[in-house]
């Protein structure tokens, strides 16, 4: 039987490994997740757009 993993536990497995965003209107963002809130508000290190 598979587990499920909630978004916020997985988000939070993710911390301190490098991660790419994809915005609305064609933005992207790849850096190294740092932590994140609640909302998913994310703090990134070292990033390029």
């Amino acid at each position: 039987m598979a587990s499920t993993i909630l978004p916020l536990e997985l988000i939070d497995r993710c911390i301190n490994s490098r991660i790419w965003v994809i915005m609305k209107g064609d933005r992207e963002f790849v850096g190294t997740l740092m932590g994140f809130d609640d909302y998913v508000n994310m703090v990134l290190k070292d990033v390029t757009e």
